[in-house]
């Protein structure tokens, strides 16, 4: 079975029917309604029986970090031949998963920062730069008006620093971004 979707919410939608899965979802990160992350981890959460490849422009690491944390089997990049794809799905219709350069070399990338870091979660650039504007006093509507994002994508991000930081409140999350050493007031 074969269909496509071009938005994130429409593809949950579709998902949480009653109708016909499919055995492989091929997901972009970039997504209207919805990113493909938000819907990586929704399949991960809900359809644990679907197999994702990302197949993205997105070579952002903290993207790749995301997505595989998100059950993907693989990440693509947008530029690969036919062959490379075919041999993709073959590899995760096989073994469960396709290890491409950038996945490898991501995996290791974060396994330095962290070792650096010590236990400061990885962000995206967009959890930093929202990270850096919740330190003003700047309400979410006009951080988001800043950041030219939606309030609501302001939430989305809001609370994955929340839940990559434990933390309940912006005053928690400020305070442990400094202990961490990623803030200076």
């Amino acid at each position: 079975m074969v269909w496509t979707e071009q938005e994130g919410r429409k593809a949950i939608d579709r998902l949480g029917s009653a109708g016909p899965i499919p055995d492989i979802i091929l997901l972009d990160i970039v997504m209207p309604t919805m990113s493909g992350l938000e819907v990586a981890k929704w399949i991960y959460g809900n359809k644990k029986e679907i197999k994702v490849l990302a197949l993205t422009m997105e070579e952002d690491d903290n993207n790749v970090i995301q997505m595989l944390q998100y059950g993907v089997k693989g990440y693509l990049l947008k530029g690969i031949g036919a062959e490379e794809l075919k041999n993709a799905l073959e590899q995760v219709v096989k073994f469960g998963y396709y290890y491409t350069p950038i996945i490898t070399s991501n995996i290791h990338k974060q396994i330095e920062k962290k070792l650096e870091r010590g236990n400061a979660p990885v962000l995206t650039s967009r959890e930093n730069e929202l990270l850096l504007n919740l330190c003003s006093e700047m309400s979410y509507t006009e951080v988001a008006q800043k950041m030219f994002l939606s309030e609501s994508t302001i939430d989305t991000y809001r609370a994955r620093l929340f839940e990559k930081f434990e933390v309940k409140n912006r005053i928690g999350l400020i305070l442990k971004a400094v202990n961490l050493g990623l803030l200076k007031l």
